[in-house]
């Protein structure tokens, strides 16, 4: 069970602090509303489910720690992740989904993909699930808890019948945000694939590397998703309903065909860019091929210029009276012959 709230001291702080949002569920009469954080054990005890949301980005690490439930700040996971220096960059292996199970606790960590200008943005939302309690932390604005934020009132009085719909809810919108990124890509997608048809300039070059690197930064998230997806449907938990674990199980095929998506999108840029490779080898060919007929075609005429423009005494062809109309005549021969030649052979 979660643990009494802190000091009286700090109860004032937790009623009125913008970083700490906290509402309770009741099921059994469809009813919902704020409670104050030193509220939370009550609420449980009365049968209650609560969610709480922390925004890490309003409020220092150990002021939190003051604030929260002991029994929810005991736990490990949410002890790591909270008393880790506000200012730092996250590592790597943060910007992925990730799941630690614990005594009467889950800890999910979920990286979803923002996609912007500049690449692909993580947006990182820590859930840790308890009996009667739900929490999520995160740094900031968050797409997937603004979107749960937005829909869950409705599912709740229509569709609801445990705690855990809110889990499915936070998977969902998840799931949501990644096939939204992906039709996105979609479109540049097919946008690269026409313009590289006509030509490869450097601008398309430039956007096709931009995308390939989206791509490939959306499945290093989306693969961790789906193998904390699998883990979670695998081990059955008090705290998760079966009927919930198995809309969870739907989702994973969701994700196996997103990622099929993007490799087949990836496998679209390269088939694109190899037919573009292509067409440009070839149209370089053709001029080579040209160039190389009119080179044929003007050999014989610089042999004769090369002969006669020699400065020789004893040339007699100089002093012929119609040299220089024998000249022209010989070399239009040699060029009219050696063009029906490279017609005839298809060179021309």
């Amino acid at each position: 069970m979660i643990a009494t709230a802190p000091t009286p001291a700090l109860r004032s702080a937790m009623s009125s602090h913008p970083a700490i949002h906290a509402e309770f569920l009741d099921l059994r009469d469809r009813t919902r509303g704020p409670v104050k954080p030193a509220e939370i054990p009550a609420a449980i005890a009365a049968g209650r489910f609560v969610w709480l949301d922390a925004d890490r980005a309003a409020i220092g690490a150990g002021d939190l720690i003051e604030l929260l439930p002991e029994g929810l700040v005991g736990q490990p996971p949410v002890r790591q992740f909270l008393e880790a220096d506000r200012g730092d960059e996250p590592a790597e292996d943060q910007l992925v989904s990730s799941l630690a199970r614990t005594d009467g606790a889950i800890h999910i960590r979920l990286a979803g993909a923002r996609d912007a200008p500049g690449g692909i943005v993580s947006e990182t939302l820590q859930i840790v699930i308890t009996p009667g309690l739900l929490a999520t932390f995160h740094r900031g604005r968050c797409g997937v808890l603004e979107a749960v934020r937005r829909d869950y009132v409705g599912d709740f009085e229509r569709h609801a019948a445990t705690p855990s719909f809110l889990v499915y809810e936070f998977w969902d919108k998840q799931v949501d945000q990644f096939l939204s990124v992906q039709g996105r890509l979609d479109e540049e997608v097919e946008t690269i694939r026409l313009a590289l048809r006509r030509s490869a300039d450097e601008a398309t070059l430039t956007h096709l590397a931009d995308v390939s690197s989206r791509l490939l930064a959306l499945r290093k998230r989306v693969l961790p998703a789906r193998r904390v997806l699998e883990e979670l449907v695998a081990r059955k938990t008090t705290l998760i309903s079966e009927a919930t674990l198995e809309f969870l199980a739907k989702m994973i095929d969701t994700l196996e065909r997103l990622l099929a998506d993007i490799t087949a999108n990836r496998e679209i840029l390269e088939s694109a860019m190899n037919f573009s490779l292509t067409v440009m080898t070839h149209r370089t060919n053709m001029t080579m091929n040209r160039l190389a007929v009119v080179s044929t075609i003007f050999l014989p005429l610089t042999f004769l210029c090369g002969v006669y423009g020699m400065n020789f005494e004893v040339m007699p062809e100089t002093e012929w009276v119609h040299g220089y109309k024998m000249f022209w005549i010989v070399s239009a021969i040699i060029t009219v012959t050696l063009t029906l030649v490279l017609r005839r052979a298809r060179l021309l």
